[in-house]
């Protein structure tokens, strides 16, 4: 089990995980989410400060996570996913954590992500990893929540 650097190699792997997981899992959350980032996700997370990782074992791809430079001070965390068979194992904090890693190294001083109040693993990871609740938009019935980290 490894927590890797995205390779071009990995771009049907990853995609197929992170598509099937919205697909099956928020079906209805999907119009919220666009996915163009994952036609070529070497090229969009290519830039300067960001980065895209996976979590691998014996070949395969259990987890994503995505940074992306939003502004001087600020990343964006994307695309926090694990495979449905291999949850509540701490796989989805091993990725945080490389993120985490990732924008202190790149001199972030604030992280954000942004997650539907669906994905109930996700809000308890980012609370649990000190992420403050920044915002809450109710789309009629549907949320949006805003988490965010000082480092």
């Amino acid at each position: 089990m490894q927590v890797r650097k995205y390779e071009s190699k990995d771009n049907i792997r990853v995609k197929n995980l992170i598509l099937s997981i919205l697909t099956r899992e928020y079906p209805f959350d999907k119009s919220v989410y666009e996915d163009s980032d994952l036609a070529d996700i070497g090229e969009v997370y290519n830039g300067k400060r960001d980065g895209f990782y996976v979590l691998e074992a014996e070949g395969k791809i259990l987890g994503t996570v995505g940074v992306k430079e939003d502004s001087e001070d600020t990343a964006l965390i994307r695309r926090l996913f694990v495979d449905p068979t291999c949850r509540r194992k701490g796989y989805g904090g091993l990725l945080l954590d490389k993120a985490i890693r990732h924008c202190r190294e790149r001199s972030f001083r604030h992280i954000v992500s942004r997650t539907t109040g669906r994905m109930a693993q996700a809000i308890n990871l980012f609370k649990k990893t000190r992420f403050e609740e920044a915002e809450k938009i109710d789309l009629g019935g549907f949320q949006i929540y805003k988490f965010t980290l000082d480092l």
